[in-house]
């Protein structure tokens, strides 16, 4: 599936007669005014955002074709609704990352070789791994994007760090994250996903993606000659503990996925989400 053919994505039929209970935003960004340093002038928070823009493309691709390959075994139109919205918002995201990525190909930031390298095991997966399997995957990564992405909102020592265009991107992108949790864990167990194959998957994809990431960031830095044991430790002690952006809540959030009784909608962030509907100017 293409970005287009995703954006451009039909509803259910039922779906179209109900609103979800989020809307779907059309925008675009133009991210030539930006800094190469967007993230507070700092060359390894920036490339740590830089290495997830690099994943995010195809990886939101593969979750709405894993939703499409589903969703007939559900019945609720609510739900169906929701995925249909869904599908919408994780499709413009995909859009605008990857606008952003061409344009940071541009500054010689090379998140394209990154990116296609990211595609090709995305392929892999997709023809080796049974469709609720790839369902389980998806659980794990909307909470970890969700769990992510409530931090940078609730953290104004970091978001405010963000500059120019990239920064409504992101922004933007972690609010509707939130806003979207449930619908991919809803639509999972409407479809007869379990408990077991949801944590198992959480371990290996939460163990895949840190070291995707951080591997991309590595060479991101290597790339820009910046990367030294100095730069590491300052990234660590800034980025760790109780002022950085990975708390004793964001880990304490991360681990109640591993509850049996878990569902998204217990870390409640619709407050969050409405104070940054409003900074932003965001369609309700």
């Amino acid at each position: 599936m293409t970005i287009s053919e995703a954006i451009k994505s039909k509803p259910s039929s039922t779906a179209h007669r109900l609103k979800a209970s989020f809307p779907v935003r059309r925008l675009s960004f133009d991210f030539t005014s930006s800094k190469r340093y967007w993230f507070g002038d700092d060359a390894y928070f920036t490339h740590l955002m830089n290495a997830m823009s690099a994943i995010f493309p195809q990886g939101e691709l593969m979750l709405i074709e894993a939703l499409r390959n589903i969703r007939d075994k559900i019945d609720d139109p609510v739900l169906q609704a929701e995925i249909s919205a869904f599908i919408g918002q994780e499709a413009m995201h995909a859009k605008e990352h990857l606008a952003f990525n061409r344009y940071a190909d541009e500054q010689e930031i090379n998140i394209d070789k990154l990116q296609n390298e990211i595609k090709a095991l995305y392929g892999v997966m997709q023809k080796v791994l049974p469709s609720m399997h790839i369902m389980s995957i998806g659980c794990a990564i909307e909470h970890i994007t969700a769990t992510l992405g409530a931090e940078l909102l609730r953290n104004d020592d970091w978001n405010h760090r963000l500059v120019g265009p990239v920064a409504k991107l992101w922004l933007w992108h972690a609010v509707e994250e939130n806003e979207h949790k449930a619908v991919f864990f809803d639509a999972y167990v409407a479809s007869g996903g379990g408990y077991l194959s949801r944590i198992f998957y959480m371990t290996i994809a939460g163990s895949l993606l840190i070291f995707l990431i951080s591997n991309n960031m590595r060479r991101l830095l290597k790339a820009d000659r910046v990367l030294s044991l100095k730069g590491i430790t300052q990234f660590i002690k800034e980025g760790v503990g109780h002022r950085g952006l990975l708390t004793l809540q964001t880990v304490k959030d991360f681990l109640d996925y591993y509850r049996p009784d878990f569902h998204p909608f217990d870390h409640d962030t619709k407050a969050l989400e409405k104070l940054w509907q409003q900074r932003l100017d965001l369609k309700i």
